[in-house]
């Protein structure tokens, strides 16, 4: 049982977790917050607690036990009782009770002494003047919600249809009492008659449990007939819902409103869980919605979280730096889930976070990735997944229409490169993208540092871009041009530069027309013909034509060769296998060596 477990913070009675100013009667602390700390500090023997999470054996005055913050054979981490500290010789990690307690259930300070303050019986102190009769009642109101919403799930009759549901999306019994799954009843007054008497019609409405028309006096149920998720801060309290329709009412989701306790754009969805499974340089997944996070966790993949009905916030992306180092988002295949990931990007990049994307097939998500594939099907897709520079050249590549994607792959990842203020990140995202986009350092840091000052930092890569554009036009046409006032040496490159060497558009399509049909002006007034015709009319009598084909030729090979060598590049980046690694060098060898000779 982990220190963040509800039953832990029993008060004994068998009722369960104490909401917070409850455990031990009334919330008034006396003296003090100050006063408050340093009873829960004398309460909280810390052999007692870390002997709940290590396995500890006296050795002298110490107790020695294996370290819960790096790997070891042997023991080394010490707990010393009558100091009330605890030290790793191995990892160097120590403290008091307090700093034990928020390093092994990623909490805050305050969040570490009411945990240890509930355990003890104490009563929570308000954090502000006048906050009683705010957050402690609406917290114990949807705690008690909570419970009802699950003795509904739990019916046989009412809770039937809701049952079988959760049963065909694969949701054991056991994951839906983990995550307190219930149901909230057809009808208008099903919770609020439950509660009344026990909370007043003012705390159940302040706790977005309730509802009141415009003008009138009577309550009535806020979610009617749906699947009711507890959204559940760290520490155990419930702070919300999320809901999800059972019959065809709108919307399908539906979220608590924002109140006193509950904040979406800072809540995440999970993290009462995830948190115990993560470790400060690990990983944590973000993915779109609930059932996503309970999927996941089910399978076995237990370092996971969804942001609660919005988009990611630098409140979201500070509190999971917080905890980890890297985040992988996961977010749907369709569009929407792309635009938001690409959106999130820029917020936890901005934070110093590394980030990766897990891009899943279109029509998928990773709760239908889980319940068909399993686990192993999620680590798959989480091996292939693509850094922040690669995943924008993709998603532009695919949705852009019109212009050039490059450089609108371009300008995005120079926007990205404008929240980023570590310089060594910085440093690597634009080596990063200068791989990926085949464009010089100089020219992506130029473009960066203007877009920060506010000035045109397009422009830099446009026009960098526009310059490679023409020279490559410029490769192409010349080639043609050869070939045009030479049509007999098209069978000498016929073989040797196929379609794959030419540049997208219409030096490409008249290439492949001269190629079914022989050197010759096309009939009509496509973009095809006109370029036939220009090349037709160019003054080339005093150049060499055969160099042109030749030299072109050459060209057209160099600009081939040096484009796959970079697709090696990232490729080499992405696998984790050594057999294809190998194989992918031995090519960059070959590429090496031919581009040499291409130079020559």
């Amino acid at each position: 049982m982990s220190m963040g477990d509800p039953r832990r913070w029993s008060d004994g009675s068998g009722g369960g977790s104490r909401m917070p100013g409850r455990p031990g009667g009334s919330s008034s602390a006396g003296g003090g917050n100050d006063d408050w700390v340093e009873r829960v500090r004398t309460a909280s023997d810390i052999v007692d607690i870390v002997g709940q999470t290590v396995p500890l054996r006296r050795v002298g005055r110490n107790f020695m036990g294996r370290c819960p913050f790096h790997e070891e054979k042997s023991p080394s981490f010490s707990v010393n009782g009558e100091r009330q500290f605890y030290h790793c010789f191995g990892c160097k990690a120590g403290g008091d009770v307090f700093k034990f307690v928020m390093e092994t259930e990623k909490v805050g300070f305050l969040e570490a002494v009411e945990l240890l303050s509930r355990r003890a019986g104490i009563a929570i102190p308000e954090r502000r003047a006048g906050e009683r009769g705010k957050r402690a009642p609406l917290l114990e109101a949807l705690d008690a919600a909570a419970t009802a919403y699950e003795q509904w799930l739990g019916d046989p009759n009412a809770g039937s249809a809701a049952r079988a549901y959760l049963e065909k999306r694969g949701i054991t019994r056991e994951t839906q009492r983990e995550f307190r799954i219930g149901l909230s009843l057809p009808g208008w007054e099903h919770l609020v008659t439950k509660l009344r008497g026990r909370y007043s019609d003012e705390v159940l409405l302040e706790a977005r449990l309730a509802g009141r028309k415009e003008g009138g006096r009577n309550t009535f149920d806020w979610f009617r007939n749906r699947l009711m998720v507890p959204l559940v801060a760290p520490g155990g309290a419930v702070v919300g819902f999320g809901a999800r329709a059972m019959g065809d009412e709108q919307p399908k989701y539906l979220n608590s409103p924002e109140s006193t306790v509950y904040h979406k754009s800072q809540f995440l969805f999970g993290l009462e869980h995830a948190r115990k499974a993560v470790k400060a340089d690990g990983e944590m997944i973000v993915v779109e919605g609930y059932f996503d996070v309970i999927a996941l966790h089910q399978a076995g993949i237990k370092n996971v979280v969804a942001a609660s009905g919005t988009a990611l916030t630098p409140d979201h992306a500070r509190a999971l730096k917080r905890m980890v180092r890297g985040v992988a988002l996961t977010f749907d295949g369709d569009a929407a889930g792309q635009q938001a990931m690409l959106r999130s990007l820029a917020v936890l990049l901005a934070e110093g976070l590394d980030v990766v994307v897990v891009d899943l097939p279109a029509g998928d998500d990773p709760d239908t990735l889980v319940r068909r594939a399993g686990a192993d099907g999620w680590c798959r897709v989480r091996d292939s997944a693509y850094d922040a520079v690669e995943f924008v050249q993709r998603h532009v590549l695919r949705t852009t229409t019109g212009g050039d994607p490059r450089e609108r792959a371009l300008q995005v990842v120079v926007r990205l490169l404008t929240g980023v203020t570590d310089t060594i990140r910085h440093r690597l995202l634009v080596e990063r993208a200068s791989q990926v986009f085949g464009l010089s350092e100089g020219v992506i840091a130029r473009a960066a540092r203007l877009a920060t000052n506010g000035e045109q930092g397009g422009q830099p890569v446009a026009a960098t871009v526009r310059v490679e554009r023409q020279t490559a036009a410029r490769v192409d046409r010349d080639f043609l041009i050869g070939l045009w006032h030479l049509p007999a040496l098209l069978d000498s490159v016929r073989s040797s530069i196929t379609l794959d060497y030419m540049t997208e558009g219409a030096a490409r399509d008249l290439y492949e027309h001269w190629l079914e049909h022989g050197v010759e002006l096309p009939d009509g007034d496509s973009d095809v013909a006109h370029l036939a015709r220009e090349i037709a009319a160019t003054d080339a009598e005093t150049l060499n034509h055969e160099q042109l084909v030749v030299g072109g030729a050459m060209a057209l090979r160099r600009r081939l060769v040096e484009k796959r060598m970079r697709a090696i590049k990232l490729l080499s980046g992405q696998t984790k296998d050594p057999a294809e690694l190998m194989r992918l060098q031995q090519e960059n060898y070959e590429l090496a060596k031919e581009l040499a000779r291409l130079r020559v």
